[in-house]
This record gives structure tokens, C-alpha cells and sequence, in this order.
């Protein structure tokens, strides 16, 4: 086979396993959202999440994608819009199958939620001052986790002017003891953990927990939350006010050049050369033929000795057909 087929082939070859691979990207500026890149977005934990399961981003309401009859976990963070009646109703029937939300506000938004789901558990409004706090007093942090599974490996929480939990069902972190949060002193519920149905609902006081400016210090305690947890992963985009996706192009992943697998395919490549220049490939499929031939019943020709054998057998002198034989094969008349 001509020489220029096995370049093409290498050349080929080499050039996808090192050429760099181009993706559309989408990007958005709005506080809380995954497709954010920025230090107010989201994008760290949803790579993270999309670690751990299947993504199905969540761009309209509830309802438009029958969320009730879904399996998996709903996770909402920082919502700025409303819940309205069909999308409580739809939640509800996520929980009741078995689903798992995750609501994270300081805002107040998600107790309209909480409300229509008939629960007690509410997001404060007002100041958490802490003495316990990282750069400032905005961020404070705690080190309080009750659930040892949420706290492994946790050496703290950062968040930012992070809300409360009020009529918690079963905590899960606190804030430090000397916590005041308006005219009240104390520990506060920062994380809580509700039964609902054949589902549960996992709230947290602080969704700047989750966003890149702070997902450093607190990807153990992330990494543990979604542990609890299993996909598919609903990411809640509908209920950003300002959410606004735009395309920013492609992005280019360059692959770095793995000289094992080159290797290995270039052996590849000398290896068919072989087999084919050396005719080998006729061989093998001469042998093919013949064993198909014998799966399918056709009998093998006898050879001359047996024909002979078989005939003298039959009462014919053998001297005589070896004779007639002989002639045969060298062209003479019989008794010549």
C-alpha cells in the first residue's frame, strides 16, 4: 500500500490528540448566578456540582418543566423573584417523591416558598454581629457544626452579612454563642435541615457561602453538603431578577501533548503497516474462509490414497489403478 496512506494516518492522528478544542461559553453578570464568573457568581460551585452529577439548568418556572414528577435535588441560591402558586405546588411534589432542596437566602425572598410549603422555618431580616469574623465584620465566621458529617474536615465557615434561621426544625450549624442578632443573644440557627414528605429541605442563612469570592475557604463544608445529596442537579437561574446570559465566544482548552499516546499510536500505525505489507491479512482471511467453510458442513476433497484405498476396498486391483494413475498423469494410452 502506497507509503503516503501510513503518513496521512500519523499525521491525522497526532494532530487530534494535540490540537486544542474550542467550546461555546455563556456568561451572565447577575449576583448568585452559575454561568457569573465573577467573585458575586457561582461558576466554581457549579463546576462542583457538575462534578457530582448531571446539570439541568433551570431557566423558567417550575411548572414549564413538570419539576414534580422529577427526581434529584433543586438547589436555589440567593432568589430576587417570587415564588408563585404552580411553583410551590410543584415543589411540594418534588418533596413528596423523594426530592432534596436546597434553598439559600439572607434575603427573604425564599419564605414565600417556605410559607406555601406550610412551614414555621423563616429567613431573618436584620444584622448578625458576630466577635468571631474574618476580614471584618461583614464576614463573619463559625465553627459550629453539628452534624459531623456537614463538619468533616471543616475548619470554618466564611460568609457575608449572612441572616438566621428562625423556628428551626433540626440545625445543623450554628453561629458562634456571643452572636447578637437584633435585640436577641446567642446561638443562631445558620443551616437547618427539614422533613418533608419522602424529601427534605436543606436551608442555609448565607448564599454568599457558595459564590467564588468565598468558595475557597468554604469548598470542604460545600463538598460535605453535596455529599448529602445526589443528581440530577436542578440549578434554579429563573429566580435571578437580573439575570441576563450573554455569549462571550468560545473557549480554547489546549491539550497538552501525552508522549505515551503518541507512542502507542505510532506503534499502532507500523503495526497495521506490517500486517498488510506482509500479507499476513491474505493469509488470515484464507484461514477465515476455510474455517467457515467447516462450520458450514462443507466436507474437505479427498486425497488420491484415499480414493485408491476406497476403490480397492470396493474389489479393483490396486496395482492396476496405480497404473492407470501413472498414465494419466504423464499422457500415455492404456497397455502403451
Amino acid at each position: 500500500m502506497n507509503r503516503v496512506f501510513y503518513a496521512i494516518l500519523i499525521i491525522v492522528g497526532v494532530s487530534i490528540m494535540v490540537m486544542p478544542l474550542s467550546v461555546p461559553v455563556f456568561k451572565s453578570n447577575a449576583d448568585y448566578s452559575f454561568l457569573n464568573t465573577d467573585w458575586n457568581g457561582l461558576s466554581s460551585f457549579g463546576k462542583l456540582i457538575y462534578s457530582r452529577g448531571d446539570i439541568v439548568p433551570v431557566m423558567s418556572t417550575y411548572d414549564s418543566i413538570s419539576l414534580g414528577e422529577k427526581k434529584g435535588t433543586l438547589v436555589v441560591v440567593g432568589p430576587s423573584l417570587e415564588f408563585t402558586s404552580s411553583e410551590v405546588d410543584e415543589v411540594r411534589d418534588f418533596l413528596n417523591g423523594g426530592g432534596v432542596l436546597i434553598l439559600a437566602d439572607d434575603f427573604g425572598t425564599g419564605n414565600g416558598l417556605l410559607e406555601g410549603l406550610g412551614l414555621d422555618e423563616r429567613f431573618a431580616r436584620g444584622e448578625m454581629i458576630s466577635p468571631i469574623y474574618s476580614k471584618n465584620h461583614h464576614h463573619p465566621v463559625t465553627a459550629e457544626i453539628v452534624d459531623p458529617e456537614l463538619g468533616k474536615d471543616v475548619e470554618r465557615i466564611v460568609m457575608t452579612d449572612p441572616s438566621v434561621i428562625t423556628n428551626p426544625s433540626n440545625p445543623l450549624v450554628y453561629t458562634p454563642n456571643s452572636t447578637i442578632f437584633g435585640k436577641m443573644r446567642g446561638p443562631f440557627a445558620l443551616v437547618d435541615e427539614v422533613a418533608y414528605g419522602k424529601g427534605r429541605i436543606i436551608l442555609i442563612s448565607d448564599p454568599d457561602i457558595f459564590t467564588n469570592a468565598l468558595f475557597a475557604e468554604n469548598r470542604a463544608f460545600i463538598e460535605n453538603l453535596l455529599d448529602t445529596v445526589e443528581g440530577p442537579f436542578y440549578i434554579d437561574e429563573a429566580h435571578h431578577a437580573d439575570l441576563n446570559p450573554y455569549s462571550s465566544g468560545t473557549m480554547t482548552i489546549r491539550r497538552a501533548v501525552n508522549r505515551e499516546n503518541v507512542f502507542y499510536y505510532l506503534l499502532f500505525v507500523l503495526a497495521l503497516a506490517f500486517f498488510i505489507e506482509s500479507g499476513l491479512w491474505a493469509r488470515l482471511l484464507e484461514w477465515g474462509l476455510r474455517l467457515l467453510f467447516r462450520i458450514l458442513g462443507e466436507e474437505k476433497p479427498e486425497s488420491l490414497e484415499e480414493i485408491v484405498k476406497s476403490l480397492e476396498e470396493e474389489g479393483l486391483n490396486r496395482d492396476l489403478l496405480l497404473k492407470i494413475i501413472r498414465e494419466i498423469e504423464t499422457g500415455s494410452k492404456l497397455g502403451g
